[in-house]
């Protein structure tokens, strides 16, 4: 699980970390209506169980399945786009020998209780725009992904969050625009509760479950506008927001102070203060693609810092003292998220305007170093940034995040006769944050 995370990681630095591009690339922001498609297509999904080898998946985890997908790029170098997949339980797609589909090793079940369902969002860098410039004609684009999203088995009724790391093309075929066609591979890890099996629990540590999912079809871009337009070609009447004149441009670091709530899961939630609360600190890097759009990775450090002392803590592993996790070290969180500002989806983008409401979607790993134990988590947030001086602002947040048994080892397990629920933690966050280069934060505005 380690692994995979290192790798979402690595996809997300290697698109933020392209060369930098001339202001010859600059291209204007569209309507939030514009730039919006649609995908659909088949797969194939090879599973890949704990302590099962990948070389029989073809044999044992093989199936069939449909994919619907709805997408938007906000500029030309990411998007984000939220995909459905049914998996093993539509008849013309049989596939009775699909052994490593829970229930385990009664071939057909899975199928006749209509396979499984998942819902992913993923978040796309478009690779060819990042290095080498927005080309509109261009016929072959790749994207990297990272991935969020729930998995729900009917085999087993049995959900379970879902992270992911993927490689994304779209093909023009001739001079249509809705001419279009994509292919993708993906590598999604997902908890035991997934498999329904005990051979495949993995217990504390880095191992994980996991399948590989192939996927392609055709692609349909809605309304009669699409794409971007260069500043450098653009009527100068034109008006707009100039985005992707350098990928240099509109970084922004953050530091806090936060406080979360743990809420495993059988637990009465009243006391929660007294039994899950926790302090820690946060660091945060992110950068703002467009006005709309931004990314941010963030490293929060629970329950291991001094200064915040919390013995009463019990709902955190291991054992019934909270002392124990502290002075082992308390937990670490790595977050991707992905941000939307309110105000500048639905209202015109102002470069003086003080307040912002935040929205975002989150997906990480979480490390209680008590147990020696790494979960994978998927969430969802807000928050506000006040603005004070040209570079210095304010920002509080607050998330709720879903994580696996692993992370509560010996206090909580949802285990695999859990259909429904899970463990969880809000996290409430306070600092401030600082704008780096010269673009201070802000966009430049065509009138």
């Amino acid at each position: 699980m380690k692994r995979l995370i290192l790798t979402l990681f690595s996809v997300m630095g290697l698109a933020l970390c392209g060369i930098a591009q001339t202001t010859d690339n600059a291209v204007l922001t569209t309507p939030l209506n514009r730039n919006w498609y649609v995908q659909t297509g088949i797969d194939i999904s090879l599973q890949k169980p704990y302590t099962y080898e990948f070389s029989d998946a073809f044999k044992e985890g093989f199936s069939w399945g449909v994919d619907v997908a709805l997408g938007r790029w906000f500029t030309p170098e990411i998007g984000v786009r939220v995909k459905f997949n049914w998996e093993n339980g539509i008849p013309l797609f049989g596939w009775n020998k699909a052994n490593w589909l829970a229930p385990f090793y009664e071939p057909g079940t899975n199928m006749k209780r209509c396979g499984y369902l998942v819902g992913n969002g993923d978040l796309l860098f478009d690779i060819h725009n990042i290095f080498f410039g927005y080309n509109p004609d261009r016929c072959w684009n790749m994207q990297v992904f990272p991935r969020a999203g729930i998995a729900f088995n009917l085999g087993v009724s049995k959900g379970s969050p879902l992270i992911g790391v993927g490689i994304g093309n779209v093909f023009r075929v001739g001079k249509k625009k809705n001419a279009i066609l994509y292919a993708d591979i993906a590598y999604n890890a997902v908890s035991s509760g997934f498999t329904g099996h005990e051979s495949t629990e993995t217990g504390t540590g880095s191992g994980h479950n996991a399948y590989v999912d192939v996927n392609f079809g055709v692609q349909f871009n809605l309304g009669d506008v699409s794409g971007f337009r260069k500043v450098s070609e653009a009527d100068p009447t034109e008006t707009g927001v100039e985005v992707c004149r350098s990928i240099w441009s509109n970084w922004f670091v953050q530091a806090g102070l936060d406080m979360t709530l743990q809420f495993p899961y059988g637990y009465d939630y009243s006391p929660v203060f007294s039994k899950g609360r926790s302090f820690g600190l946060d660091a945060a890097v992110g950068k703002w693609f467009s006005p709309e759009i931004g990314v941010r990775l963030r490293a929060n450090w629970e329950n291991g810092f001094p200064l915040f002392r919390n013995n009463k803590l019990e709902w955190i592993a291991s054992g019934e003292s909270g002392k124990s996790n502290m002075d082992q070290g308390g937990y670490l969180a790595g977050d991707l998220d992905v941000l939307l500002n309110i105000h500048n989806l639905f209202w015109t983008y102002r470069p003086e305007r003080k307040w912002n409401a935040i929205v975002f979607a989150r997906t990480g790993l979480a490390t209680n170093f008590s147990i020696d134990s790494a979960s994978p988590l998927v969430g969802c947030g807000c928050g506000v940034t006040r603005r004070l001086t040209d570079r210095l602002s304010i920002y509080g947040d607050m998330a709720y995040q879903m994580i696996t048994s692993e992370f509560f080892k010996g206090i909580a397990m949802t285990g695999m006769m859990v259909s429904i629920g899970h463990n969880a933690y809000m996290d409430f966050n306070i600092g401030v944050q600082w704008d780096l280069g010269r673009s201070k934060g802000r966009f430049a505005v065509r009138k």
